[in-house]
């Protein structure tokens, strides 16, 4: 069974007019994924921001509850997962050296996306019966830019409910995937 990583990525995103911008950090976001990540066993969860002022953000945040009073600890082995980079190379390269081996990096978004689908089934046997790593990339904004998407490996389908309405915060959607990838069955 191959390990699994996640990331959060606030660059590079699209904005609605489908420019490249860089999001701004969401706590909640950081605390809630951390959680999820932990529940489905995700080796790292990673959150990318090429800016200073953001990941002194996130990492305050982070060290907050690493160093909580012990009746708030409960958090402390969620947030060790989490590791604040500036770059998705940066975590890239982090990947490949803890795992020797190139992870199988797959994209996710809220629109169908060109490109080679994968279903969630099928990259849940990948995780099971491969060696290899998984990364799973999160966009903020609008989406993770073209750059980002022309890497990936595979994609998700978009998840749907029952309605047409389709615009799940993030943390939502990274819970719904890992454990549609992860959780009991």
């Amino acid at each position: 069974m191959g390990n699994l990583y996640i990331a959060l990525v606030h660059y590079p995103c699209r904005d609605r007019h489908d420019k490249i911008v860089t999001t701004m950090i969401t706590p909640i976001d950081i605390t809630d994924i951390a959680r999820s990540a932990c529940t489905y066993g995700v080796t790292q969860f990673y959150i990318v921001t090429p800016l200073p002022s953001q990941q002194t953000i996130a990492q305050r945040l982070i060290d907050f509850w690493l160093r909580a009073e012990p009746d708030l600890a409960y958090r402390r082995p969620a947030l060790q997962l989490a590791r604040v980079v500036d770059r998705l190379e940066t975590s890239f390269k982090e990947v490949l050296e803890r795992e020797g081996l190139a992870p199988v990096l797959v994209g996710t978004d809220a629109r169908e996306l060109p490109g080679t689908r994968i279903s969630y089934e099928g990259l849940r046997k990948v995780i099971e019966t491969d060696a290899r790593p998984v990364y799973v990339l999160f966009g903020t904004g609008w989406g993770l830019a073209l750059e980002v998407l022309d890497r990936m490996d595979y994609f998700l389908p978009p998840i749907w409910g029952p309605t047409d309405y389709n615009h799940l915060s993030v943390r939502a959607a990274a819970a719904i995937i890992l454990d549609r990838l992860r959780g009991r069955r």
